[in-house]
């Protein structure tokens, strides 16, 4: 991109202009210091700077995507934590913002993060903002296995910008059907999807192994991912002793892979500011287009195979560039299970065979699930790829239960910079009342199912859960610990078995009505 085709971007354009990644592996029988997440996050933060060579005392903004040991009570760190972590990123990279923020709780913060940033900066409210991310539940869990103490208690007496609350992704009945952890959910979700496509329990693994496959090719190749493993599409479809079953029809190697040490940064400023500081503009990358959206709950969603708010979310972020998804070169499609990616190139018409690659990270279960911030990783990748491309490319990102979805399209064209008068500018945003649901069945006696998975459980019985429909249409889920009915859930297909239902302690209890 040549200096003459930048020369009239106003001054108010907002840019990203560096990037910094950074990863740590734990190496046989690791010793203290066991680094935390703030460590992680800071070594991102310190290879974005050094990137463009600017100092820190020019960010006037860190923004931090929450950590997973403050999202849920499953991941919360038994070594204490920062309560100001935009504070202690600062404290490391020698900043001294004015302004500390740390985002809400899901997969799309990332993204929304950056909008409202770069938003900001337009508006002349913030000069320079790091954002970024990160994980040490590697570093954690490799401490507890071995024995070792650590302590990353960090306190600040500094304003915070917290922003904890978030509301659920899942009903009070869903949660009540014994569906506890994400991979439940999304279980049902793929299940749905093999019935949709005609596929036997065999042939759905072989697909979702054939499609994952190529992720994990990515990965192997990315010196930031977590695990370098090229996984053959024979090893993703067979149960082992490394792929054991999580939640019928997932296995371990198909999904988001939690124990990183990871960390992700971008550096937002405008364009005024950029020329200032001598940051060249072939180093520039502009938002082009987003969107973002949310859906119903999964249970009543009118075809739980599939997210209409993500379908429309595609179609307004690719609305706002009059483009295709064949024409991003390249895209990152969120990964978090093999459904996901089902769902996202069904709505994008791309294919799913591994002949156009869906990933620049290696995607969740293999380059690393970094919690929340998976996202920022792949933003730094495309930041590095376009430059100087003259490119578009898409990211997408998803969060709860395929639930919340954002998207956006970046470039380094210098006509994407005009496009958008950020002062003003309000993106597109799907509403969840804007989608129908179906009517939820508070008192069922029988019904049809429709979806269905068996939970593996360590320390007790295997819990199978069917999503089912009554007469009239409406929904409801029961769960069942019987032997019979596990047995039948495990060997064969039963969507569109009649069961019987009973009410339970909390939730309801299932038998099929057939014996």
């Amino acid at each position: 991109m040549s200096a003459e085709q930048t020369s009239d971007i106003a001054d108010h354009t907002p840019v990203i202009v560096a990037a910094g990644q950074y990863v740590e592996r734990i190496a046989g029988d690791a010793a203290p210091p066991i680094h935390g997440p703030m460590h992680m996050i800071a070594r991102a933060a310190q290879n974005a700077l050094r990137e463009v060579d600017v100092d820190a005392s020019h960010i006037d903004s860190i923004a931090i995507v929450r950590l997973f040991s403050d999202s849920a009570p499953a991941w919360r760190s038994p070594f204490g934590g920062s309560d100001n972590p935009p504070a202690s990123v600062a404290a490391r990279i020698g900043a001294a913002p004015a302004h500390h923020i740390y985002s809400h709780t899901g997969g799309t913060a990332p993204l929304q993060l950056l909008l409202e940033m770069m938003a900001d900066i337009a508006r002349g409210e913030r000069d320079m903002v790091l954002l970024a991310g990160g994980e040490a539940i590697a570093n954690q869990r490799h401490a507890l296995r071995q024995g070792l103490e650590a302590d990353w208690n960090e306190s600040f007496d500094l304003p915070l910008d917290n922003r904890d609350f978030d509301k659920p992704f899942a009903s009070r009945a869903e949660i009540h059907s014994g569906m506890l952890l994400p991979a439940h959910y999304y279980a049902l979700i793929e299940t749905r999807q093999a019935h949709l496509l005609g596929h036997s329990r065999e042939q759905h693994r072989r697909y979702m192994a054939c499609m994952m496959a190529p992720f994990s090719a990515v990965a192997a190749d990315n010196p930031y991912a977590q695990q370098r493993t090229r996984y053959s599409v024979d090893e993703l479809a067979a149960s082992s002793r490394d792929n054991y079953p999580v939640s019928l029809p997932l296995t371990r190697r198909l999904v988001a892979q939690d124990a990183v040490n990871q960390g992700a940064a971008l550096l937002l400023t405008s364009a005024r500011r950029a020329r200032e500081l001598g940051i060249a503009p072939q180093r520039w990358v502009y938002v082009a287009a987003y969107a973002e959206g949310e859906d119903r709950v999964l249970s009543r969603r009118e075809e739980p195979g599939r997210s209409a708010a993500m379908a429309a979310v595609f179609d307004a972020v690719l609305d706002g560039i009059e483009g295709t998804a064949a024409d991003m070169d390249p895209l990152d499609l969120y990964s978090c299970f093999p459904c996901a990616v089902h769902a996202a190139c069904e709505a994008l018409e791309l294919p799913t065979d591994g002949s156009r690659a869906l990933t620049v990270t290696g995607g969740l279960p293999y380059f690393g699930g970094p919690g929340n911030n998976y996202s920022m990783h792949a933003l730094a990748e495309m930041v590095w790829r376009l430059r100087g491309a003259g490119t578009r490319a898409l990211v997408t990102a998803n969060g709860g239960l395929l639930s919340k979805h954002a998207a956006a399209v970046l470039s380094t064209q210098a006509s994407a910079a005009a496009a958008l008068d950020w002062r003003h500018w309000q993106p597109p945003v799907v509403a969840p009342e804007s989608i129908a649901q179906r009517p939820e069945c508070e008192h069922p006696t029988a019904g049809r199912v429709i979806s269905y998975t068996v939970i593996a459980r360590r320390d007790k019985q295997d819990l199978g859960v069917v999503l089912c429909e009554d007469a009239g249409g409406a929904r409801f889920l029961a769960s069942s610990e019987q032997p019979g009915a596990l047995a039948t859930l495990d060997a064969e297909t039963v969507i569109g078995r009649e069961v019987a239902v009973s009410a339970g302690e909390r939730g309801h209890r299932f038998a099929f009505a057939d014996g």
